[in-house]
């Protein structure tokens, strides 16, 4: 599952070699492919969460849609998505994704996976006007959308776009989502902890270790691997288009890995003391 070897060496002919023979960006008809997935997913999920939001509304039997609706709404779509994104980003990391890939085909081509980042994008889309208008997310969590469709966009646009690693951030690890949406419904509804103390206990505790696991553990030497490739492609251009750009993403992708650990920090503190997390950045970790 880690790119082996995860710290790679300076290769100034192959850089060179990228930047003379591989385009900034990918061809127009993949970037006509890239943006009707993008509109797509961004609609399937919208129209998935406007259904889930009228079911809510019934089963609650309310005529208005309060904010605890549009909450509880959001966070079921949430949890549908992030199931389909991790077990999905799972089968490609452990039968697709080698190991030991070459360097080239670490930051170049893997086109068909580009559905990942056009996926991701769709999702945050959707996720960011939802979560500022109706929610109310924290400034952490919106930071950390606009992120990934910084990241997901190039990642979806140019040629050398690193799609070998987009199966795991952008699939795998929202695989620790999953638990994190269950324990929020918790969080919303205080009886549900009264009643089932155990069950929640529990969830924390999945949510907690995948959380560690897939967003730490495993985050950081795969993130090193990525972050050296890209910081030596910048290096090696001299186009600025291409400077730019993977400047953005760089830059985009370490706002997302300061976030992680900040979230773990959190993380780590609430399983030492055992008791609910009470700040409300602890409640937003996606």
């Amino acid at each position: 599952m880690i790119p082996s070897p995860v710290f790679v060496k300076y290769d100034s002919a192959l850089f060179d070699a990228i930047h003379r023979d591989v385009p900034t960006f990918l061809p127009q008809e993949d970037h006509k492919e890239a943006i009707t997935w993008i509109l797509s997913i961004a609609g399937a999920i919208t129209l998935f969460h406007l259904v889930l939001l009228q079911i809510l509304k019934v089963w609650q039997g309310s005529k208005e849609t309060t904010h605890a609706t549009w909450k509880a709404s959001y966070q079921l779509t949430n949890l549908l998505v992030n199931l389909i994104l991790g077990c999905v980003g799972i089968y490609y990391q452990l039968f697709k994704i080698k190991s030991d890939e070459a360097i080239l085909d670490r930051i170049v081509g893997n086109e068909h996976m580009m559905l990942f980042s056009a996926g991701q994008v769709g999702y945050q889309l959707w996720a960011l006007p939802i979560g500022i208008i109706f929610v109310g997310e924290t400034k952490s969590m919106i930071i950390h959308h606009v992120a990934v469709i910084c990241v997901g966009s190039v990642s979806a646009l140019i040629s050398s776009g690193f799609r070998y690693f987009t199966p795991y951030f952008y699939g795998v690890i929202e695989i620790s989502s999953v638990p994190l949406s269950v324990m929020n419904s918790f969080k919303n509804n205080p009886d549900w902890i009264e009643k089932y103390p155990g069950a929640y206990k529990n969830v924390r505790l999945v949510f907690g270790i995948t959380f560690l696991l897939v967003r730490v553990i495993l985050w950081t030497p795969i993130y090193w691997n990525f972050v050296s490739l890209a910081s030596m492609l910048l290096y090696s251009s001299d186009v600025v288009s291409t400077q730019i750009i993977l400047s953005i993403f760089i830059l985009a992708s370490l706002v997302l890995t300061i976030l992680q650990y900040f979230w773990a920090s959190k993380i780590v503190g609430a399983l030492v003391k055992g008791g609910p997390k009470k700040k409300k950045e602890a409640k937003k970790v996606d």
